[in-house]
């Protein structure tokens, strides 16, 4: 069973409010100011479970059009039913509270639109990733789905974000941060690595590679988990099954590596060594226990560990007790260096259409 991302990017939609254009005058105006609505208010659709990729062609039209209307027209919102109190572009948080709870927060204008279209982009891509692991499709198509997202975080943290840092409300949506997007490019790039991880060991490779594997990935999630604790001033709060998600897998992949260390310490008879793996791995399990009740598949993927590893160590345990007789030293071997095999996919924003009428 692999670990299911974290996937909370449905939440995040528009709040239904309308653009309108302080000068229009001629029909082609209000052509655009019409398209821009329409593509705004497809990505605020009901999405179903099964409607994965209608959601994604809605969010990259609004980023096309959003990204070649930023430079052109001069627009201001207005909410629907001219309601006065309420005259700003904003969106629901993915990632802050919970359910019916979570906040809305203003969007700064046409760049803040295409920052939360962006976000919402790559999250369409991590759903992508998290349905092609429950639905049990290749490996390689759920990590290229979390490289794509990655690479859009990346866009987002290095190109789109900066310049909107000082437009930024006190109380602002972490989706508009630098320091969000960076932690999900890493997030990102620890489920396609560990999806990499996981399939290594599925196919029988060698127990040094797995391990290896399994270390780059846990390096991944503990670079997001040092970046969200470096940043906290950055945000009003975070959604706590996001924390969950990366300590559980932060801790469960650093199980998986000394378990494949165990596995490979036994094949060269060194039980003693296999009995301190398991003993360190069995430690990574329990930081994490509690992280993964928040989801039920991370309920079921976390006891799949703790079963496999009850196993090895009682194996290994037994065999060192009734054959070898070596001394467990009293702390694990080191974790061999890691294979990243994990790059994120760059994004490449697409250049506005010579026919647009956004364009001259």
């Amino acid at each position: 069973m692999a670990f299911e991302p974290y996937d909370a990017s449905r939440a995040l939609a528009p709040v239904p409010v309308e653009f309108v254009h302080e000068t229009a005058s001629d029909s082609l105006s209000f052509e655009r100011t019409r398209a821009l609505n329409a593509a705004r208010a497809a990505c605020a659709a009901d999405f179903t479970d099964t409607d994965d990729d209608a959601q994604r062609r809605a969010y990259e039209r609004y980023v096309a059009l959003a990204s070649e209307a930023c430079a052109v027209l001069e627009m201001k919102p207005l909410a629907a039913g001219g309601d006065a109190a309420s005259e700003c572009l904003r969106w629901r948080s993915a990632l802050e509270g919970a359910g019916a709870s979570r906040d809305t927060y203003a969007s700064p204008g046409l760049l803040g639109e295409r920052a939360f279209a962006l976000f919402g982009l790559a999250g369409c891509h991590r759903r992508a990733c998290a349905r092609a692991m429950r639905e049990g499709d290749d490996a390689a198509s759920a990590a290229t789905s979390a490289r794509i997202a990655a690479g859009v975080f990346a866009y987002l943290a290095n190109e789109v974000l900066p310049p909107l840092r000082p437009t930024l409300e006190t109380f602002r949506a972490n989706e508009l941060t630098v320091s969000m997007s960076e932690v999900m490019r890493l997030v990102s790039l620890g489920d396609a690595q560990g999806r990499a991880a996981r399939r290594a060991r599925e196919k029988n490779s060698g127990w040094n590679l797995v391990a290896r594997l399994h270390v780059a990935a846990r390096n991944f999630y503990r670079g997001a988990d040092a970046v969200i604790q470096r940043s906290r001033c950055d945000w009003n709060g975070v959604d706590i099954v996001l924390l969950a998600s990366v300590e559980l897998g932060k801790s469960s992949h650093e199980a998986e590596a000394y378990l494949a260390l165990a596995e490979a310490f036994r094949a060269r008879d060194e039980c003693g060594q296999a009995v301190a793996a398991c003993a360190r791995a069995g430690e990574a399990l329990d930081n994490c226990a509690q992280a993964s009740k928040e989801r039920p598949a991370w309920d079921a993927y976390h006891r799949e560990i703790v079963a496999r590893h009850q196993e090895i160590a009682t194996k290994t345990r037994k065999e060192n007790d009734v054959v070898f007789f070596q001394k467990v030293p009293p702390t694990a071997a080191p974790l061999p260096e890691p294979a990243v095999v994990a790059t994120a996919i760059a994004y490449e924003p697409k250049e506005p259409s010579t026919h647009s009428f956004f364009v001259g």
